[in-house]
């Protein structure tokens, strides 16, 4: 091994065993961290004898651990000063017993007069002419065992082929690291040799592939002054030296296909190549692109690094690794900063990592740091592209298509795609692959994002980022409407279409065109981070727009929580800028939210602000059609008479208004209230209506509505033969524009339609257990519990073992919401489950049910009192 590569050997593994920085052991040596810096890399002049003793102390070297190191240390400083006589030994000009002997190293044999051991070649100063150069392996390596697998399999000589891998993979992930412990590995197999050299300088700079070859050469027994000029002359004269010879080649940190070419070698030798570059353009290589490493393998990388098990099993070790991304050097720099301050727990660290902010200070330790790394690659970008790296991550969504990188630059679509694939090939960013859609996506290591989104503070003005946050959003507005257009959904109407969108790719048009449901289902996220965004800046009117053209899209799938922080973000928007018309139209999107959300209260005190607000403005048609989802949600909460006065009133405005989709909704409102109040003729008149409209317009989810409020008006009316068709048909058409909290409440329906036929019991449990799965599946507790509650009722009838527990578990959930409705029927069916059995809490709960449905005005209660045999003056409604 060469003197300058055997000390630096020596002085990191030394340094790395003391757990030390480079800062650190400058700081206790008196030399600079750049010195040390130099010397692990076998650069720069030779450390003169009195530097390494101070290293040696510092190193706390004793022994024969210290005699090693310092007789290395001497050799080299002897090693660069040829001609040079050491002290005490006359300058004969022949050569000394420490140098090596230029024909033993052209001959490419060992000497066999000394031992091959690493540190124990010291003591025997002729130098061997098998060089070994590969840095130390890392004691605490974790994981990779397929990568590792790999590299063994295509680099061990079972044949005379020249074999080439190229590891590649962001800045941080671990290339060297496996390349080096991939090397060490296989070092029985190449006799003549391990060989490195690193491709970048010390400031990140590409290297001339010349000089590296003069070192390697060197390396190898050539003459140095000898040495032809040329770059060509310089690669074939290496190929000549490594012709017949197995040799495994390190080749570290290249910059690009061209810079690693001179150095492909012949016959017999083996090459590894790591690079941000995949460099598949090159001939005959194996590629292997390393990602951030999986949970478990991070946690055990950290803990070995911390020194043991003590933050295993601390909570926030999992955390820690999460907010490093699984990067191996963020891991090892957050693991070296617990070993270096034993009474940190990892909660400690885990907090100081939480804030994004300051995560990447946080990521340094002495001389190791995310962020080098990730500056280096951002310097190489052209204009551009940094500038487009900037505005992504100050974008902050998880995951993005290619055609926002454009608009954030207001460029065209050509020059976007030019920036996206210099981003990916920069590592700066990562490919997903095809979304629900079909649209490529790609997104930024967690810790990338940070960093790009410090070059936004940094480096783009506030005009200039809220001019490209807005053209952006709007972008995202165009698609969302184009999508919403398609949806077979538009129930609440709260997007302002007088309010432009910019122009956007026509490819991404075509997309949100065709598939719409999975449109929405891939922009999900970054909707939801997008409203957000936008109304901080205090972007109103695109804000409001994209919530609201987000909220029949949620409605449809049941993301009522996204749905809810949409609205609150676009009314704290509004009201800041002073947005009145917007204000009025968001509080109707999120009262109706808050219906879904099991929230009547709130729902109606919401609802009946919004149209305070409509009224203000005179905007009619929206005061009507806050008219409507107030009449909904009382009927829902039993307070029929109250609700039928609002849908009449409702359904009036909304026809001199012209708003007929609305109106259709607000009929099948109406027939709700109306089959609740008994009056099942005039539900079945007012819903056949409502289909009616939907059909005249063309509209599948309106006439989705209208059969299944159909179906549950037959119900109500006693002709369940009839209802079955009717909520088929719903199912049908729910199932078909991709709402399955529709499919399932129209299954429900089929089930209750089936349910008084014993022939058909087992159909309507199997409808209804089907609607069970549905809503549990998308956290529709009021559809579960009306879905249990006449599973219940069923399995009553048939002495089933589950009947009372369904019946109970909704019965509470009826009561927590206060509907008391819904809460007499399961009443009625827990009393007909105790009077199969004997149970005298069978009036009790008949008993109870009687006075609900008295207090509500229903016909159920006559039944009810003559089932109890009490008696009731006059008639009932």
């Amino acid at each position: 091994m060469a003197p300058e590569t055997e000390f630096a050997a020596l002085l990191r593994q030394h340094r790395l065993d003391r757990r030390l920085t480079q800062e650190e052991l400058a700081e206790g040596s008196g030399i600079s961290s750049r010195s040390v810096r130099e010397m692990e890399r076998g650069r720069g002049r030779s450390p003169r004898p009195r530097t390494v003793e101070r290293l040696a102390t510092a190193l706390a070297l004793t022994g024969t651990a210290r005699d090693e190191f310092v007789l290395a240390g001497r050799l080299l400083f002897w090693a660069n000063r040829p001609g040079q006589p050491r002290p005490g030994q006359p300058n004969t000009g022949q050569p000394r017993p420490d140098q090596p002997n230029p024909g033993q190293l052209n001959a490419g044999q060992p000497n066999p007069g000394q031992p091959s051991s690493g540190r124990s070649r010291i003591a025997a100063p002729i130098a061997t002419a098998a060089p070994r150069q590969l840095p130390a392996d890392l004691s605490d390596f974790v994981a990779r065992e397929d990568e590792v697998g790999l590299l063994r399999r295509v680099l061990a000589p079972t044949s005379g082929a020249a074999r080439l891998v190229v590891i590649s993979g962001p800045s941080g992930v671990g290339k060297t690291a496996l390349a080096v412990h991939a090397g060490h590995s296989l070092a029985g197999s190449f006799p003549d040799g391990q060989l490195y050299a690193a491709l970048r300088d010390t400031q990140g700079q590409p290297v001339d592939p010349a000089e590296v070859l003069a070192s390697l050469l060197r390396a190898l027994g050539a003459d140095g002054s000898a040495l032809p000029t040329g770059l060509d002359a310089r690669a074939g004269l290496f190929r000549t030296r490594l012709a017949g010879r197995r040799v495994l080649l390190l080749l570290d940190d290249a910059h690009g296909h061209r810079q690693v070419e001179p150095f492909l070698p012949p016959e017999g030798t083996a090459v590894m190549v790591t690079s941000r570059l995949s460099l598949t353009g090159l001939s005959g290589v194996t590629a292997i692109d390393l990602r951030p490493l999986p949970t478990a393998a991070a946690i055990d990388l950290l803990c070995r690094v911390s020194g043991g098990d003590r933050v295993r099993n601390e909570p926030a070790t999992a955390e820690i690794v999460d907010a490093c991304g699984g990067l191996p050097l963020a891991i090892r720099i957050a693991g070296a900063r617990l070993a270096a301050r034993p009474h940190w727990t990892a909660g400690m660290l885990g907090k100081r990592l939480a804030d994004e902010r300051h995560r990447l200070d946080e990521l340094r330790h002495g001389d190791l740091a995310v962020r080098p790394g990730l500056q280096l690659a951002y310097q190489g970008l052209t204009p551009a592209a940094a500038r487009a790296f900037a505005l992504l991550g100050g974008l902050n969504v998880p995951t993005f298509p290619g055609w926002p990188v454009a608009t954030l630059l207001d460029s065209s679509p050509d020059v976007g795609a030019a920036v996206l694939e210099e981003l990916l090939d920069a590592r700066l960013l990562d490919a997903l692959g095809p979304d629900q859609a079909g649209q490529l996506r790609y997104r930024f290591h967690e810790l990338t994002r940070l960093f790009a989104r410090e070059r936004q503070q940094d480096r783009i003005s506030r005009a200039e980022w809220a001019g490209a946050l807005e053209r952006t959003v709007s972008g995202w507005l165009a698609l969302a409407r184009n999508a919403q257009d398609r949806l077979d959904c538009r129930r609440f109407h709260l997007d302002d279409r007088s309010h432009p969108a910019v122009d956007v790719d026509q490819r991404a048009v075509a997309v949100a065109t065709g598939r719409p449901v999975e449109w929405f289902e891939a922009e999900r996220e970054a909707l939801a981070a997008l409203v957000p965004a936008s109304a901080e800046a205090g972007l109103a009117a695109v804000t409001r727009a994209l919530a609201g053209c987000s909220a029949d899209f949620y409605q449809l799938r049941g993301y009522y929580d996204d749905w809810r922080r949409g609205m609150l973000a676009a009314l704290d928007c509004c009201r800041r800028v002073g947005d009145r018309p917007g204000e009025a139209v968001v509080l109707r999107g999120l009262g109706s939210c808050l219906v879904e959300l099991d929230d009547p209260d709130a729902a109606l005190s919401t609802l009946r602000a919004a149209r305070g607000a409509a009224a203000n403005l005179g905007d009619e048609a929206g005061a009507a059609m806050t008219g409507r989802d107030i009449g909904f949600v009382l009927g829902l909460t039993g307070r029929l008479a109250e609700a039928e006065t609002e849908l009449r009133a409702a359904v009036a405005a909304l026809g001199r208004v012209g708003e007929r989709r609305t109106r259709a909704l607000t009929l099948t409102s109406l027939g709700f209230v109306l089959r609740q109040r008994g009056d099942t003729d005039e539900a079945l008149r007012v819903i056949r209506d409502a289909i009616a409209i939907a059909r005249s317009c063309r509209d599948r989810f309106l006439q989705a509505c209208g059969l299944r409020g159909l179906a549950g008006a037959l119900l109500a009316a006693g002709r369940d033969g009839e209802a079955e068709q009717p909520a088929r048909k719903a199912a049908e058409l729910f199932a078909r524009i991709g709402d399955p909290i529709g499919t399932a409440q129209s299954l429900r329906a089929v089930g209750e339609a089936l349910a008084h036929d014993a022939s058909r019991a087992a159909e309507a449990q199997e409808a209804l257990a089907s609607a069970v799965v549905i809503f549990r599946d998308r956290g529709n507790d009021w559809g579960l519990a009306l879905a249990e509650l006449s599973l219940g009722e069923i399995e009553v009838r048939r002495a089933g073992a589950d009947a009372v527990g369904r019946l109970r578990r909704s019965l509470r959930y009826w009561t927590d919401q206060q509907v008391p409705v819904l809460r007499a029927r399961a009443l009625v069916a827990l009393a007909a489950a105790a009077e199969s059995t004997g149970d005298p809490a069978a009036r009790g709960l008949l008993m109870d049910a009687y006075r609900l449905y008295q207090e509500l005005g229903v016909p159920e209660s006559a039944e009810l009192a003559e089932r109890l045999g009490i008696d009731i003056p006059g008639r009932m409604r």
